[in-house]
């Protein structure tokens, strides 16, 4: 979830070398990096999404010297850090990223994942809050689909409800969005909106896993004959896939 969270910004920062010491007077990032930090942080985020750690680290360390200063270059590392399992050293990174831009809304939405994932939903709420109330922050679907994915894993529905509908509204045929809003649908017993995700998510290209839950659904609306219809789909489409949850061994 962490490595495409910097994307905007690394894409649109601009300026001279020296002068990203610190943030902006409003505590969000003073968006200066200079060109070869922009180049290296850029490929920085290209090797972390490809799988390549090594060469991550590498090229964030390039831009370190060169733009040490810069909020955007922390939270790459720290995004490093913590894809390598380095834990107090992603936090330490974080911590120093936050201080030169606390009220930035991409540090903030990439904190708040991070500590969504540590088993801190409280802290990563009040983030996500925070990224969101950033005026300069241009990605705001980010920070509203993680708080929702967030608010989800904790079980808190009304909530993850409320961000993914929100998020909803500015990526209408997100695939992910979705299926995301017709399991919370579903999780809360609203089976005639969670039909109405699903079949969105459906009709712009079925996986296993959408089939999978449009049969729970279907199922727990108490439309059996719609059920065995996904579930042979299932069986046709993706062979290989080994349903589960309620209703997993139905014919």
């Amino acid at each position: 979830m962490l490595c495409t969270i910097l994307l905007a910004s690394c894409s649109s920062a601009g300026g001279e070398k020296g002068k990203s010491d610190a943030g902006s007077p409003d505590g969000t990032a003073a968006v200066r990096l200079s060109a070869a930090g922009r180049m290296n942080l850029g490929l920085a985020q290209g090797y972390l999404e490809a799988g390549d750690v090594a060469k991550a680290r590498q090229r964030a360390q390039m831009a370190e010297r060169t733009d040490a200063g810069s909020a955007e270059v922390r939270a790459m590392l720290a995004m490093i850090h913590a894809s390598a399992g380095e834990t107090e050293k992603a936090q330490r990174e974080f911590d120093r990223a936050l201080k030169i831009a606390p009220n930035d809304g991409v540090i903030l939405n990439a904190h708040a994942s991070w500590s969504c994932e540590h088993g801190q939903a409280e802290l990563a709420d009040r983030e996500f809050v925070k990224a969101l109330a950033d005026p300069k922050y241009r990605a705001p679907v980010q920070a509203l689909s993680n708080a929702g994915k967030c608010a989800l894993s904790v079980n808190r529905l009304p909530q993850a409800e409320d961000y993914l509908r929100r998020a909803l509204v500015f990526s209408p045929e997100d695939r992910n969005l979705l299926y995301l809003l017709a399991d919370t649908e579903f999780r809360q017993g609203k089976f005639f909106e969670a039909k109405a995700f699903i079949q969105r998510r459906d009709a712009l290209g079925a996986d296993a896993n959408t089939l999978d839950l449009a049969a729970r659904i279907e199922e727990a609306a108490g439309n059996a004959m719609g059920a065995a219809r996904y579930r042979e789909r299932l069986r046709q489409e993706f062979p290989k896939h080994v349903p589960t949850g309620e209703g997993a061994r139905s014919p």
